[in-house]
Parts: C-alpha cells; sequence; structure tokens
C-alpha cells in the first residue's frame, strides 16, 4: 500500500461550496475527474444517488471551464517535492504549518466539516490567492532545484518512496508551480488529498 497525493484545481462554486459542509461531498471530489469523464453507469457507483447527483455538476464545469481536468495530478513523490521546497524538512525540523513548501505539498487548510481521506488524513484545500503565492514561491527556487536533490541526505531522512532520478523530481516541481500558477490565474481552489 502506498500513499499517493492528488492536486486538483477546482472553482468554488457549486462543489466545494458544498463539500464545505458536506463530508461525502468532500470525499467525492478525490474522484472528480471519474465524475466527469466516465460513464456512471459502468463504475461501481452506478447507483450511488450522490454520484448521481453530482456526475452532471462535474461534467457541465469540465465542459464550461477549458483544461479544468489538465489541472490537476498525482504524485507518490510528493515528499520528495516536500523536501526540495522546505528547509526545514532538510534540515530534520518540524513543518511550519504557514509555510508555503507544506502548503504547495499538503495543503493549507482543512474543510470545515473535517472530511478525511480512507487512510484517515484530512482533505485539504488551497485559496486562489494563496495558489499564486505558493507558485511564485516555486517558481523562485527552480533554478536551485537541481542542487538541493541529495539522494543519501533524502534516504537518511526517511523521505517517502524517495525517487531516485533527480530531473524526475524536479520536472515535478514544475508540475507543481503551473498547477498552482493556473489555479491562481482562473481563481480556482485546489483540492490536495493523500490517500
Amino acid at each position: 500500500m502506498a500513499i499517493d497525493a492528488s492536486y486538483q484545481a477546482l472553482p468554488y462554486e457549486p462543489l466545494i461550496e458544498r463539500a464545505m459542509r458536506d463530508p461525502s461531498t468532500a470525499e467525492a471530489l478525490q474522484f472528480f475527474d471519474t465524475m466527469a469523464t466516465a460513464d456512471i453507469a459502468s463504475t461501481p457507483y452506478h447507483d450511488d444517488p450522490l454520484w448521481l447527483e453530482l456526475a452532471p455538476i462535474a461534467r457541465q464545469l469540465a465542459s464550461e471551464r477549458p483544461g479544468l481536468l489538465e489541472r490537476a495530478f498525482v504524485t507518490r513523490s510528493w515528499d520528495a517535492v516536500y523536501w526540495m521546497l522546505a528547509p526545514n524538512r532538510r534540515a530534520g525540523a518540524d513543518r511550519n504549518p504557514d509555510g508555503l513548501a507544506e502548503i504547495a505539498v499538503f495543503g493549507a487548510e482543512q474543510y470545515p466539516c473535517k472530511a478525511v481521506a480512507t487512510q484517515g488524513i484530512p482533505y485539504r484545500l488551497v485559496r486562489p490567492d494563496t495558489a499564486a503565492a505558493v507558485a511564485a514561491y516555486i517558481e523562485g527556487m527552480r533554478a536551485d532545484a537541481p542542487a538541493l536533490f541529495d539522494l543519501q541526505a533524502m534516504e537518511a531522512a526517511q523521505v517517502y518512496k524517495v525517487p531516485r532520478d533527480r530531473d524526475y523530481v524536479v520536472n515535478l516541481l514544475d508540475d507543481y508551480a503551473r498547477l498552482y500558477r493556473q489555479a491562481a490565474e482562473m481563481e480556482e481552489w485546489v483540492l490536495v488529498t493523500r490517500d
């Protein structure tokens, strides 16, 4: 079993607004891409009233907002990205809950409804104005990123599922920066799930 981090940009209305107060909606949003693209009748959720209600909304959002489904990605290398972004992680110090590195990887705030993923990890969100700051932070440190990749130090610090390819991790930083920049420009929130 492994923990993947997924990131999806979405407009606040109508789904995030609803998920703020409804844990079932918040949990379902982890599968936004499936709701927006799959024939629900051929999924395990074919008779789930919530999915039957949310899928048409997801499809409508995807059709009305060009590129929405591309403003998303999943990675198992989230801790390596955190290592690269956070000096405190590299120094073995505690997380800074308000740090831009932490926000980039783990999200800024929990849903008020306290929804959690199947492994008990809270779903988190990043607002558009915060997404702009996160993107600027990542873009600002990008030039230094290749020199920060230290496989031995990452292994010693027990970075989760350490990837061995420096270029892969550096390119992943670009994915994070691009997602947060686009979300900010489109005034979308970023949903962060680790599950």
